[in-house]
Parts: C-alpha cells; structure tokens; sequence
C-alpha cells in the first residue's frame, strides 16, 4: 500500500504528471474504440414497431436460412401452398394513361412530339384514321387519351367526341392500329307539358319549358290549319309529348317533340310523330301534304325560267330571276299548290298585284304580275283553290305569271325542287303507329304516366 502511494506521488509530480495524464487519457480512448467495435460487430436487434407502419423488406442472400425453422417462418410457410387453385394471381399494373386537353395552336405531330412518342407512331395511327378521319381537325378543349405501354409505346389512343361517343385507335401485333368507338347508351324519358296561352303562343310556349325549335316545328306543323298570330286566344289549351335524353344524368341533345295537341276556338288540332321524322294526324295521314308542282291547270309554255344569274330583260342589270314565268293569258286562273294561309296581299310599282301564302311544312309561295285577287290575308287556303287571275300589273313585257316557290324563305326553282307528295301511314306500321297515339292521346289528357327508355344511338 505504501508503494503504490509512493508511486502515486512521485508520477504526479514534476514533469512526469503531464505523462501520466497522456497514458491515461489514451487507456480511455482505447477502451471506447474496442467497445464501438465490438457493438458493431453484434448489433442489438429491434422489434419492427407495431400499429399501421408500412416497411419495405429486400430481399437478401446475405445470410444463409439456418437448417431449423423459426416460428416466424413456419407461420409464413403456412400461406404458401403448390395448388395452383389456391395460389395468390399475380397483380399486373394498370398500363400508365396521360389525359391531353387541346390547345390552341396545338397539332398531333406537335402533340406526339411532346409526349415522347415516335413519329411512327403517328403515322400508323394517321394511316388508320383516313377512312374515318375523327382526330383531325383538333378543336380547343378537346379531350385525348393516350395509354402507353411499359417501353413508353403507343398502344392506343381514344378521343372523346361528345358526351356520348368516344373513339379509339388500338395498336395490335403487326404494329399497326385498328378502329374502334365506344357509345354509352342514351336514357330517353317522356315528358308531357301542360298550358295555357296567355300573352301569345311564342312567349307561353317558352315559359312551359319547350325550346325554339320546338316552337317552330309546332308552327309548321299546323301553320297551314291554325293562324298562331289571330287565331290563338287568351287560356287556349295546348298539351305536348317531348322525349328527353340523358347520359349519367346529363343532358343531351334537342327535346324530341312527340305528339301535339291545341284547341283553339273550341277546335282541338293533333300531331303526332311517325318513325319517319314526319307528322301525321289521327288516322295517320301525312299533315305536310302534296304540293302542286304546276299554279295553273294547264301547263302553259315557261318564258323565262328560274335564273340566279339573270339579267333583267328591260334594264339589263343584274336581277336574279327567283321564280318561273308562265306564257299565261291575262285572266288564268291561278292556283294555291298547297294547303296554307295568305300571309300578304298588296300591290307593289314593279311586281304589280302579288298574293304570298305559307304552306303547311317549310314551304310557301309567291304569285306576281296579277289582274285580280280573289282572297284576303289571313285566310286559309286548300290545295287547287283558285286565289288570283293572272294579268300584267306591275313591270313587264307582257301578260303573264311569275311563279315562286320557298323552302325555309328561300326561293327554289319550283319546276325541279323535291317537293313533299300526299302520302299516309304505310300499312306495315299502322298498328304501331296507333299504339302510340293512343298512348300519346292519354298523356296529353293525364290519364296516362310517362314512360322511360334507354337506347345506345349517339345524339349527332
């Protein structure tokens, strides 16, 4: 004991005490170091924390399996089994899609450029396109799909055309692309509108919901049996069948017009739509009756005929000649080609006396250069009714009749237009023809609910 605090003394004194304080400090620095060592050596393993962690786990060769399972391994060999009935499928990932709204300015080539896809990509794609050309032109807002395979390859591309119908080009095994289009299926619902005229037809149909076109189509329909200007008054009746069409709850399309029904003065006029596009009455005859192709009853010779390059015979300027001349004696009697109302009757410094009916449908008339005039506007007029004499008022070179004939207020040449011809409900569809009238007759009168239906024709 002596010795060693002896010892003690003399190594802390004098020079010697900065030595022993160097030997220490380097004993303790040596110590720590083999323990860092050793801890790195046998690491302390940590329970993977429990609860709702995610933690991805590579898989290693490192460290060989040891010859006797742990508990942990039994339990994962127990889910794995060799019946292929029972084993887990592979999960493929969906191939990655990008969605492409167009731009202005924006052009496939440009597009495909800067999606990284290769130029012939899009030549192949174009080349399948020239019998259907649905991707060109590009308008803004436009809404492409383009999905691609692992390389980054075009495997098909689709544009959604409208709400309805898509279109899809799709690579198959010789490089190549093949057509295809998609159409969601249509909800039709039949509505019917009930109401009364207040102000005017006009303003009373659009406050019961109908559209402008449908209001015009109403117009045409009976324009030639009903004057919608005088003849509706105030709380007439009117009831319409519309079918409407929607697609995941929205909208498309125009209102269908089905069957019309507006009493006026007591009277009741009906329409009803045929598969045909065109509207019948009751007993299925067609309300766009024939129209005559000839104003006289003789077919006198045509002195000038329907010319929109003509020269004006008196002044020689240019006039175009919107109608046909008829070498009529003064005094022919001149004829209605229609059923329809006078819409004017008035006198005018170079068309003379002139009379201007509307037809049923989108069709009118104009008769020029008359001595007499034998009816008044507002009156309604049957097919061959006589309604002028023939004359040579106004400026001409002589007795005669102009002739015009007016598809949706633009003259045609009426010795060649495609005019309607009488016709009626062909026999094969009669029977499901009066089905419907009767179904649509009832829900005009509320006896009957709304019917509902769905169909895959796209709206265009």
């Amino acid at each position: 004991m002596q010795f060693i605090t002896r010892l003690s003394r003399w190594a802390l004194s004098g020079p010697r005490a900065w030595l022993s304080i160097i030997f220490v400090v380097f004993i303790v620095l040596l110590f720590v170091y083999k323990s860092l060592v050793s801890s790195t050596e046998n690491p302390k393993e940590y329970q993977l924390p429990s609860g709702n962690t995610k933690t991805s786990v590579k898989p290693s060769t490192a460290n060989a399996k040891s010859d006797e399972d742990t508990d942990e391994d039994k339990d994962y060999d127990s889910f794995v089994t060799t019946d292929p009935l029972q084993q887990v499928e592979e999960v493929t990932a969906p191939l990655p899609s990008i969605n492409y709204v167009i731009k202005p300015g924006d052009t496939l080539a440009g597009i495909f450029a800067r999606l990284g896809l290769s130029r012939e990509s899009l030549y192949s794609v174009l080349e399948a396109d020239q019998e259907y050309l649905v991707l060109e032109p590009l308008l803004p807002n436009d809404k492409f799909t383009f999905k691609l395979n692992e390389e980054g390859e075009l495997v098909e591309l689709t544009r959604r055309l409208d709400i309805s119908k898509s279109v899809s080009y799709v690579r198959h095994e010789n490089g190549g692309f093949s057509y295809d289009e998609h159409i969601k299926p249509i909800t039709y619902k039949q509505e019917t509108v009930h109401s009364k005229v207040v102000s005017n037809f006009y303003l009373s149909a659009k406050k019961a919901g109908l559209s402008d076109a449908n209001i015009l189509i109403i117009q045409d329909v009976l324009k030639g049996r009903v004057n919608f200007r005088k003849d509706l008054r105030a709380n007439d009746e009117f009831n319409f069948v519309v079918k409407k069409g929607s697609i995941d709850g929205v909208k498309v399309g125009e209102d269908q017009l089905e069957a019309i029904e507006i009493t006026v003065k007591g009277e009741t006029y009906r329409a009803f739509l045929h598969s045909d596009g065109r509207f019948y009455d009751e007993a299925g005859n067609s309300l766009t009756p024939a129209l005559l192709r000839w104003p006289t009853r003789k077919h006198y010779r045509i002195s000038s005929p329907f010319n929109a390059n003509r020269l004006h015979p008196i002044t020689g300027h240019p006039a175009p000649h919107n109608g046909v001349d008829l070498a009529t004696p003064s005094g022919t009697e001149v004829l209605a080609t229609g059923d329809g109302i006078v819409t004017r009757v008035a006198s005018h410094k170079y068309a003379g006396k002139y009379v201007v009916i509307d037809y049923t449908g989108p069709y009118g008339s104009r008769y020029l250069h008359l001595s007499k005039i034998l009816v008044k506007k507002g009156q309604k007029v049957k097919r061959g009714q006589v309604v002028a004499l023939s004359g040579n008022t106004g400026r001409t070179t002589g007795a005669h009749l102009h002739y015009e004939l007016h598809v949706r207020g633009r003259p045609v040449n009426p010795m060649t237009a495609s005019i309607p011809t009488m016709q009626s409900i062909p026999e094969n569809t009669r029977s499901e023809y009066n089905a419907n009238v009767a179904t649509w007759i009832s829900m005009m009168a509320g006896k009957t609910d709304a019917k509902a239906g769905s169909s895959s024709e796209s709206e265009e």
